[in-house]
This record gives C-alpha cells, structure tokens and sequence, in this order.
C-alpha cells in the first residue's frame, strides 16, 4: 500500500523505472520482498498482468511465493496489477524505436514518444535455439511500445472532438473481444493491424468505417440514391459530395496485444492432417474507440444522427477480419445475418490459452484467455467428423470452404461468443455466456445448431477438450486436466436414451442432405500415431455411453486437490480407461498406449465427455474413431463386456462391434 502522507511520485515514472526504484527501496529494508525479486527481469505490465522473468525454475519459485505481498506493496504506476507472471528466460528484447543519432541527441526535457510501428521496424528477431527465427519479440517490442503511447491517444481523442464540433458529432464504441483492422501482411509474411503512418498506432481508417456504415444500410433497406446523397458518390464521372465526413479512429488507450492463430487440421491431397502451425500476430484487445463524423456545411448538421445509427449497428455486425469468428463486433452485437439463434452456455476447462502457452520458458505459467474462435474451431473439427463419411474428400473440402469461408471467401455462418471472464487465479476456469450461431440461409443455421449439439455431448473445447474435468498425477505431481462444456436448448442435455442419440444422429444427417445431396457412406483412417488424420464418424468409430452414478459435475467438487482424482469425479468411463496401460495415452515414462489413449503430438483416438441429464443418472459418452485398429477394438470390448455384465449400464448409440477377423487397416468403402 502507499504510505500515507508522501506524495507518489512513481505515477509519472515508466512502468520499469517505478519497478527498479520500487525493488532497491525493498532491498534497502531487507524485506523479503526485496531479496525474492532483486533478479527478475521486468518485461512489462500489460492488461493488469507483471511479466517478471528469472534466470531459473529455483528464483522464480522462490518468487512465486511472495505474489501477494508483492501486489500489496507495488507502487500506483504499476497498478492496476491482477496477476504476476514469474517466467524462466530472457527477457524479450525490445530494440530503441528510433535509432540512435549521436550527432543530434535529444535536447534535455524533451520526452521522446515511441510508437508500436517503429518497433516494428527495429525490434530484432529471436531463436528458438534450433535455428528457426522467431517473430514473437518483433510483435512484443510493438506491444511495449504502446505502453508510452497513452499521451498520444488523449491527443487524438481531443483532435477527433475538436473536429468533429463536439460529443453531439461522436461516438464512444467497446469491443467485446478483439479487433483486427487491416490485415497487412508485412515482412516475414507477419500478419499485421493497419498502422497510422503519421502517428505509427493501430487505428482504425475513415474509409473502413465509411464502407461498413453504407454496407450496412444498404443491406437493411436504405436507397441507392439516399445513401449517394449523405455519404457521396464518385463513380467514373459522376460525383457527388458527401453530406457528412468521417474521421479516422483512435483507441481511447492502450490495447494493442500479440495474438495468435493456431490451426491444427490442414487439407493435404484429399486428407486432413494433425500439424498444428502457431502464427503469431497482432490485434487489438477489447479497444476502445472514439469516432468522430463532421458535416460538411453547418446545414448538413441533420444527417449526423442518421449516419451515427447506421455505423454504429454495423460496428454491431462487426468490422475488420474474422468477424465471422468473433472479432471486430462492438458490445450490443447484433446479426451478421439474416438468420441467427444464442445459446447459453458453461464451461470449466484446465485452461485456454492465446499467444502465451505454458511452457518450459514461462515457468509453465501461461496466460490464459477465453478465445471464441476455439468455439468455432471445435465446430468445424464436428463438420469434418461428419461430413468426411457422407461425401467425397473434394466435396467435403468445398462445403467446408462454403460453410466456414476461407482466405478471401467469406463463409455462410459466422459464430461469436460474448462471455464473462473467469474469476478463479488458478485451474480449473470457469466461463459463461452466449453463443451467437448466425447463417446466410436458414439450412446452414439448422446444421451449425446440430453440431454444436453433438460438439457440446461428445467433447469439450480448447485444452483437454477429449476428456472431462479431472485431476491427473504425475510422479506425485497433480495437473488439471480436461473440460466440462454444457451448451442450453431445447432439447438438451440428451438422456440416457438410445432413440434420442440415434435421432441425433439421423438429423444431423438430415441437415447436410437438405445443403448438399446426394449424400453416401465412407470410411476413413484416423491414422496412426505421429501421423494422425482426421477423426471421422463412419463405420469404424463407435459411441457408447456408459452410466456414472455417482458422478458429482464440477460445481459440486468442494476441493479439486482432494477430490479431483476420485472416481466419482473422474467418472466410469475414464476410470476404465485410466485403469489399463493398454488404453490410457503414453506418458514420458514410456508407459501407455498412443493408438489409443494419444501421446505427445498425437491426439487420442478416444473421446470422453460427462453428461449430467435433467433427470435420471450422470452418464458418460465415450466416442471411439477406427476400432478395426486391433488396440483400439480391444478397448472397445472391454465396453462391450459392460453390456453383457449389466446390460442397463452402458448402450452403444453409434456403430456395432466387429464380428469376424477384421482387418488391421481401415478399408475405404463406397
């Protein structure tokens, strides 16, 4: 806390100059504060989070222990702080933002103003100590550059009123998650926001959201010739002026923010290989933005509110890139298209993560955040699992590409998600919100609302989206693992029934047939461990459910650490799995079995997912892909034997058991 009576000089200091006088003042009162901290490395303090680096594991552990007197201690220029982040390794280097000119130095009392976009142009490069160049530092010096940027922003506000001709003339706009304006693509193919080229900040261009407001109005209803009128014409040679001008955007602060892009299924010569490709990038993270629109002549002073209603319902439908996986939609979103649904929706996961993992590097703490797109993600991992056994691999790849979009295509749905972000520090995280399911035409809303039915019974979302919420022990060392994802409707949770899951089944089924017809029966392979495919829903997979009794679901779980490794947390089915070295995936120990259970860089070919109906007993679901493969159908028996012990506690709702020799390769079947 601030000692009370001395003023707080720190608040006009930078974030790192406050920390390194903060620390020696520590070390002057021997505090034990002090002493934990007087080697960390200051990486910065960005959305309420102290990046702290150490040489190693025993320093930051050392440190980690002393988190919450630090955050009670810490001066006000490093405040708000929610979260300290004591990693191992180097701090990231951030490279001046405007080189050295030691025949003009800067005058004393001059601040200089770094921006993000001369950063980018200095910021060296890292190594991951194999050779491969890194651009994560490139995109952090960006980041850290922003920080000295605040004084900038309120400039520009002022600027953005002054000429607007006042607050009546602009608009205040929040975005729910993150935005991307731009979409460059810069050096070393780093995908890159629009910079100004004056004052080097993310900014989003008058033109963008000239064109999203007449997009907009012009899908809802506005003429052709009113929209000419109001916001101008020049086509070849017509010209008419505008009645009203648009001003570029600034954030009101800081929000610039290193992002990623992660996909893990790619189409390579009719299949969908497992190859996860993390792309850094760069986006603003839940910005704000003052708007500014100015008339032309004092008389056209009329037209501002109806152009501010137009923007400000497109800024709704969303803006920049990937909207149609949740960015770039301002707070009060409204639909992209014509046909839409919300679902509620609950989710506990060990955790999601964006551009910061855990990892050996970061003390395996890393930083999680809730990301809609993985949302989106698990959706269209369901549309493959299915589709792949109606269609043709080329069929199935452009219906993907019509439904979902691709680069330069846009798709017929859009999914976003609004959410309330975790109040737990520590696994397991919990989140709720809604689910914006929107289409083109109704059939595609129909089939999206199914699969988010199947995602939400047969798996979860994110990390340890193939096994439900439990504690695992390693070598005596417990780790949360799994997730537990429950999405409303109707007619959901499914019942232990076997008719409801087959209807399931039948009208999913149905809604690919009423967008693409005709459709067949396939089978592919889910290949093989370190080569795994696409796990697809055909004549080799099964799905069971098996009755858990005594199952608790997550909130019910008093203390993860005492009873996150009992059976009734962990449920039947996992307790069966986890019981065999023949199923459970392989650890470093050399111990389990990857063509079943997984193992590192190969995903299980077994899902499990806890299902807590209205009524009647807790269940699990247990989705198995390519039970022809012999390890696989041995795990698929010992489901079987359960039928036979107690034909009431557990039900194949998908496939049948192989009888006779089977062969030990997928055959593909017409």
């Amino acid at each position: 806390m601030k000692p009370k009576g001395k003023s707080d000089r720190s608040s006009s200091k930078t974030p790192a100059n406050a920390w390194r006088e903060f620390i020696q003042a520590e070390l002057k009162q021997n505090s034990k504060v002090g002493r934990a901290f007087e080697k960390a490395g200051f990486a910065g303090l960005e959305n309420k989070t102290l990046s702290l680096y150490f040489e190693d594991d025993a320093a930051a552990k050392v440190a980690r222990g002393q988190i919450e007197p630090l955050k009670q201690k810490l001066p006000s220029a490093l405040h708000p702080c929610d979260r300290v982040d004591c990693k191992v390794g180097k701090v990231p280097v951030v490279a001046p933002a405007t080189p050295t000119q030691p025949n003009h130095p800067q005058k004393q009392g001059k601040t200089r103003v770094d921006n993000p976009l001369q950063s980018l142009n200095f910021a060296e490069f890292g190594d991951d100590g194999k050779g491969n160049e890194l651009s994560q530092p490139v995109l952090s010096a960006a980041v850290q550059a922003e920080k000295s940027c605040g004084l900038v922003y309120t400039k520009l506000c002022q600027r953005t009123k002054l000429l607007a001709g006042g607050d009546e003339n602009t608009l205040r706009v929040d975005f729910s998650w993150r935005l991307r304006v731009g979409g460059t693509r810069g050096f070393r193919e780093l995908l890159l926001p629009v910079f100004h080229p004056v004052f080097g900040v993310p900014y989003i261009p008058a033109s963008s959201l000239k064109g999203a407001a007449r997009a907009w109005a012009r899908q809802n209803g506005e003429s052709k010739s009113e929209l000419s009128k109001i916001l101008g014409i020049l086509d070849g040679k017509v010209a008419q002026a505008a009645k009203v001008e648009f001003l570029d955007a600034f954030p009101t602060k800081e929000c610039l923010s290193v992002d990623v892009a992660t996909p893990q299924w790619h189409w390579q010569n009719g299949n969908v290989a497992y190859k996860p490709e993390p792309h850094p990038l760069l986006s603003m993270e839940q910005p704000q933005f003052l708007i500014g629109l100015r008339p032309t002549k004092p008389e056209n002073a009329k037209y501002i509110p109806i152009v501010k209603a137009w923007l400000e319902n497109a800024l709704k439908s969303g803006i920049g890139s990937r909207v149609s996986s949740g960015y770039g939609r301002a707070l009060g979103q409204s639909p992209a298209f014509l046909n839409s649904k919300n679902y509620t929706f609950e989710l506990w996961t060990q955790g999601i993560y964006g551009s910061e993992p855990p990892s050996k590097q970061n003390g395996r703490q890393g930083k999680i955040e809730f990301r809609p797109t993985a949302i989106r993600g698990i959706l269209r991992y369901w549309f493959r699992a299915f589709a792949l056994s109606l269609y043709e691999p080329s069929a199935c790849q452009t219906l993907e590409d019509t439904i979902f979009g691709k680069l330069s295509q846009q798709g017929k749905v859009a999914i976003s998600v609004v959410y309330n972000p975790s109040k737990q520090d520590k696994p397991p995280y919990r989140y709720d919100g809604k689910i914006h399911l929107e289409a083109t035409e109704q059939p595609y809303l129909d089939l999206l609302a199914k699969l988010l039915v199947l995602a939400s019974h047969l798996g979860g979302v994110g990390r340890g989206s193939r096994r439900p919420l439990h504690l695992l022990d390693v070598d005596g060392r417990k780790y949360m693992r799994g997730c537990h994802w429950t999405v409303d409707t109707d007619a959901t949770p499914l019942a232990y029934d076997l008719e409801a899951w087959k209807q399931l089944f039948e009208q999913i089924k149905d809604a690919f047939e009423r967008i693409q017809s005709p459709i067949t029966s396939r089978n592919s392979s889910p290949g093989s461990p370190g080569r795994r495919q696409q796990d697809v829903l055909d004549a080799n997979a099964q799905v069971w459910l098996v009755k858990s009794p005594n199952q608790i679901p997550p909130d019910k779980v008093s203390s993860w650490d005492l009873e996150g490794l009992k059976n009734n947390v962990r449920g039947e089915a996992l307790s069966l799995f986890y019981s065999d070295d023949r199923f459970k995936g392989k650890n470093k120990a050399g111990r389990g079995n990857p063509k079943v259970g997984g193992a590192l860089e190969t995903p299980s070919f077994v899902w499990i997912k806890s299902v807590f109906p209205n009524s009647g007993d807790p269940y699990q679901v247990v989705t198995t892909f390519g039970v022809d493969q012999s390890d696989r159908l041995t795990f698929a028996k010992e489901l079987d034997q359960l039928t036979k012990k107690k034909p009431s506690e557990a039900l194949l709702v998908f496939g049948t058991m192989p009888t006779g020799n089977t062969p030990s390769h997928p055959r593909r079947r017409q």
